[in-house]
């Protein structure tokens, strides 16, 4: 088991742009390494959120199913969360406000954190990954058909990490956030939101930890990308 506050990530954001997107890892294991986190499904099938040491996947008709321990997932990153910096809001801030009073509250732009916000929201907007089939496509191309989805005046839990710009290919650079509600019914990918009131609560990352999977297709498969950086904003930004 992980100890608190080390980001444990599986596989690499360039195997999903490269469409590696067959399951490697089993929710049993991953769960091992964190109680908060983020990530994908085997078939990129949904997204990811765990939350208090529960995983959900949030499917392609923007509903929340609680995962079993034996499926798997090609990408996630989790961490054990224990914040060491929190604040609360009580009127209505943007996501740009929380990412701005939280960067004044940290060590600087160059290390790892992971985020928890909970309280009740204006609107979170989120997106979700479609399920794909063989032959993957790339990532860019599999998210042109990911639906969106609008909750207004809803209560929940924002989780996610932030990555430092250098780390591209290897994760997301920025926020990379998922969203369920209270009632763990509906949530997915957060791309804006609004926070009327709660708590934000981020913990330092003191250690990353990288396992990269041993399937053929990822040990062959030509990861580098020119326009990768382009690639992953256009799909999680």
């Amino acid at each position: 088991m992980e100890t608190e506050n080390q980001l444990f990530q599986h596989s690499t954001m360039a195997a999903l742009v490269g469409g590696l997107f067959d399951g490697t890892m089993t929710f049993s294991e991953l769960l091992k390494h964190g109680d908060l986190g983020i990530g994908t499904f085997d078939q990129f099938d949904g997204e990811l959120v765990v939350a208090d040491g529960v995983a959900y996947q949030v499917r392609e008709d923007g509903k929340a199913y609680e995962v079993a321990p034996e499926a798997t997932t090609p990408y996630a990153s989790v961490t054990r969360f224990v914040p060491d910096t929190s604040f609360k809001v009580n009127e209505a801030t943007t996501r740009e406000q929380i990412e701005a009073r939280t960067a004044s509250l940290t060590k600087g732009p160059n290390l790892f954190y992971a985020v928890q916000i909970k309280g009740k929201f204006g609107f979170v907007n989120t997106r979700v990954a479609p399920k794909q089939t063989k032959p993957y496509p790339p990532l860019v191309e599999a998210v042109k058909t990911q639906p969106t989805y609008h909750f207004e005046e809803i209560e929940g839990t924002i989780v996610g990490f932030y990555m430092p710009a250098y780390i591209t290919g290897i994760g997301v650079a920025g926020y990379h956030i998922h969203f369920i509600d209270q009632a763990k019914q509906v949530g997915g990918h957060v791309f804006d939101y609004e926070l009327l009131e709660g708590t934000v609560e981020v913990a330092e990352q003191t250690a990353v930890h990288l396992e990269l999977p041993h399937s053929k297709d990822f040990l062959n498969k030509n990861l580098v990308s020119d326009d990768m950086l382009a690639q992953i904003d256009a799909a999680e930004k």
